[in-house]
This record gives C-alpha cells, sequence and structure tokens, in this order.
C-alpha cells in the first residue's frame, strides 16, 4: 500500500484536506487559514440562507495543524480534523433538526461544550453583557471541544478534570491570537496562568448550574484539592501618579491615527471603563449648576453612572456631533499595544493599560 502524502506547506494541508471556500453543501464546516510558521489554523462556518440571502458566522476553533515533516505528525493532523468534524457534525444534525421543526435532544444527551453555550446564551439574555458570563462559558465551550469534543455532562468526573487542567497548563492556545484574517497577526500563544484559572472556574460555575437544575448529581469540580487546581497569579497593579500623568499630558502620542492619548487621559479623569470609553457620545454629556457630567447606564454592569467631569478631561474631547462614539478607538489589544508605546516615550517605567485608567481616577 502506498503510503499518504506528507503535506509540508501550508497550501498542501489546506489543498490536501480539502479546507478551501469551495462549493460546501452543509450548514457548518471548516476552512483552513495559513499561519506565518506554515502550519494552518482551523476555522468553522455556520452557514444558513442561500444566494443573497447567505449569513456566515466564523469561530475560531484553536486546532492548528502541523506542517507535516513525518507520519507520526500527519497521524496527529487527521486525528484533529476527526475530532473537530465530529463537531461540525453535531452542530449541523441540531440545526438541520431546528429547521426541520424536531424537538430539540434531552439535556442529558447535550454535550459539555453546547451545555456551556446553553449557559451563555442565558446570561446573554438576561443581562445583554457579552463581555462576562456569555464570555467566559463560550471560552468554556471552545476549549472542551478541542479537549474532548465529545464530553457529555455524564462523562465528567475528577479524573477528567485533571486531564482538562493539564490541557489548559500544556496545550490551550490563546484564540484572541488567531481570529484575524491576516496571517502576518495570528500567533500560537499558549494561555496564561490567570486564564488557566478562569477557565477551572467558568467549568465549575456550569457544573454547580448542571446539579442545580438536576441534570448530575455531583460537581467533581468540588473533589480537586487545592493544589491540584490553578491558582490565580498574584501580581502588583500599577498606577500613575500626579506627575506621571503630568508627564504624558506634555509627550506627543505619535503611533497611528487613532484617540489612543485623548481616550486614555479621559479615562483617568473620569474612570470610564474602556467599553464605555469606545461607546460614550456627545449626547452623554449634561450640564447643571455644578457643572458638566457624563450620564450613562454602564456597558458591563448595566448600572447608572452619574460622574462630573473636570474642565481639564473636557478640554481633551475631539469635536464630534451627536450620537457618533467621541473617540476613535480599534480593538484593546491593539490600543494597549499602542499605549504602551505612548508610555515609554513619556519616560514611564511601568506597565500600563487601558484597565489601568479606570482604577486611577483623578480627583479634582
Amino acid at each position: 500500500m502506498a503510503k499518504k502524502k506528507l503535506y509540508q506547506t501550508a497550501e498542501e494541508i489546506i489543498a490536501g484536506y480539502c479546507l478551501t471556500t469551495g462549493k460546501v453543501h452543509r450548514k457548518v464546516y471548516l476552512i483552513g487559514r495559513p499561519l506565518k510558521t506554515g502550519n494552518v489554523s482551523l476555522v468553522r462556518y455556520h452557514s444558513n440562507g442561500s444566494g443573497k440571502f447567505r449569513v456566515r458566522e466564523r469561530e475560531t476553533t484553536g486546532v492548528i495543524l502541523c506542517k507535516e515533516t513525518d507520519y507520526s505528525i500527519k497521524l496527529e493532523n487527521e486525528e484533529k480534523l476527526r475530532l473537530q468534524q465530529v463537531v461540525c457534525d453535531t452542530i449541523n444534525a441540531d440545526l438541520e433538526r431546528e429547521e426541520a421543526d424536531f424537538k430539540p435532544l434531552p439535556k442529558m444527551k447535550v454535550s459539555l461544550s453546547e451545555y456551556a453555550r446553553e449557559l451563555g446564551e442565558r446570561s446573554l439574555k438576561k443581562t445583554g453583557n457579552r463581555h462576562s458570563t456569555y464570555s467566559s462559558m463560550n471560552s468554556l465551550a471552545q476549549h472542551v471541544e478541542l479537549f474532548r469534543p465529545h464530553s457529555q455532562l455524564g462523562d465528567i468526573d475528577k479524573k477528567w478534570c485533571l486531564l482538562f487542567i493539564d490541557y489548559l497548563k500544556r496545550k490551550a492556545l490563546n484564540l484572541n491570537y488567531q481570529r484575524s484574517k491576516d496571517p502576518n497577526k495570528r500567533k500560537e500563544v499558549v494561555i496564561g496562568q490567570n486564564s488557566q484559572n478562569r477557565l477551572i472556574a467558568t467549568l465549575n460555575n456550569a457544573l454547580n448550574t448542571a446539579v442545580r437544575e438536576s441534570l448530575i448529581t455531583h460537581n467533581p469540580v468540588n473533589d480537586l484539592d487545592s493544589k491540584e487546581k490553578v491558582p490565580a497569579k498574584k501580581g502588583t497593579r500599577e498606577f500613575l501618579s500626579q506627575k506621571e500623568i503630568n508627564m504624558l499630558i506634555n509627550t506627543p502620542f505619535t503611533h497611528g491615527r487613532y484617540d489612543i492619548k485623548p481616550s486614555f487621559l479621559f479615562s483617568c479623569y473620569t474612570g470610564l471603563r474602556w467599553s464605555d470609553l469606545k461607546a460614550i457620545t456627545k449626547n452623554d454629556i449634561h450640564s447643571d449648576e455644578n457643572g458638566r457630567y457624563i450620564d450613562i447606564i454602564m456597558i458591563k454592569t448595566k448600572q447608572h453612572l452619574k460622574v462630573y467631569v473636570p474642565q481639564v478631561a473636557l478640554n481633551l474631547l475631539p469635536h464630534t456631533v451627536g450620537n457618533v462614539p467621541l473617540f476613535r478607538l480599534p480593538k484593546n489589544d491593539y490600543a494597549n499595544g499602542q499605549l504602551a508605546l505612548w508610555i515609554k516615550d513619556a519616560g514611564i517605567e511601568k506597565k500600563i493599560t487601558y484597565h489601568v485608567s479606570s482604577h486611577n481616577k483623578i480627583f479634582y
């Protein structure tokens, strides 16, 4: 029997395993994206409708197919593809059942990843917040699918939990670095200790909910010793002094067209979070006998916020009209990268992010 061909470039992997965007007759399918390393990132697409009404949603799987320098790597690639195809088949079958108006499967037969997504959807429907439980549950679902995509609630025991923790420590990749369509921006970066800790906490939350809903009788995470879990990494939060704020005010920003400098300083003076900073408009600023103030419903907590804005912060605002965001801002990771360059230009040797600015409010 002739040996199977080894695919030694990203292009060969994509073509050889049919991971292209050609004619697809399924609702859920896999596409390969080349990485700078010559490896291929697997992306799962969900497709609904047809013709001009066709809608596609993209989801990063976190799975990397490696260049096949020997047959052991080829076997690993084939197994990764097989497992991801199982996930696609399951989701595809569920979508077709819904389209045919069949009843959903009983929850005990639903995989852990599907249950986590359901909990995320419940939270989103209740709070409208995509950055808390919704995001955490979807991240857990993706990593469970990478670890053991066929896992059901009834399969989860202490051994499963220990093996999942080992996967998080050794193999789990940061999915945020694989979302870009630009292969030059996609990286293979393992998740950090705090991300591991949050995923275990999210798993614990999901299983506790399953116990309350009588889907399982016991949460096996409770059987783990504290030494078997991943502790949160203790760190020292950096803050900026008034002197350092003045240094930033006097340092020009020369790293792109976005409003990094005025938005960061405005956050320092008002305490606004990144999510609120991106959304705030001129219509959110009002006046009374005490001065000008921001009046908004915070995106993260859905709570009302009214905070007076000092004149020095008002002077930072660009000219905008109506319901247009005050600041032109990129995605958070990119903004923090540009912020770090400006902080360095000012001669400040601290690790500063936008998260720091919301805890660094200057009171006048």
